[in-house]
């Protein structure tokens, strides 16, 4: 379980768990460069991610408002901690994006045809 959540957390691959998943910010490997596993195995199989991308979003969002609203809510107050965290939400967009397709393709790597 621990190598498969430090793969999840540094982007590697689902299959050998060493290859990296990401050759750019928003570019993923066709194939992984350790293990040759094709990480896009049919036409629209990232589609799932967009499940986990809305959970992880929903929930990093969240939190950011709660931890903004307890630290500044005194100076700020609820609107201005909640203008803060859709600021820092949008900067997080493409981390969100990638664990999205890296959680997914860790979640369905046991059914590899």
């Amino acid at each position: 379980m621990w190598p498969r959540l430090i793969a999840v957390l540094t982007q590697r691959c689902p299959v050998c768990l060493q290859g990296s998943m990401f050759s750019g910010p928003f570019t993923m490997n066709e194939h992984c460069p350790v293990c040759g596993h094709r990480f896009m195995r049919e036409p629209g199989y990232f589609q799932g991610a967009m499940y986990v991308s809305y959970a992880l979003a929903t929930a990093v969002f969240l939190a950011l408002v709660l931890i903004i609203q307890y630290l500044l809510g005194a100076r700020v107050g609820f609107w201005g901690a909640l203008a803060i965290a859709v600021v820092l939400q949008m900067l997080l967009v493409p981390r969100l994006y990638r664990y999205s397709r890296v959680i997914w393709a860790h979640v369905n790597v046991r059914t590899q045809p």
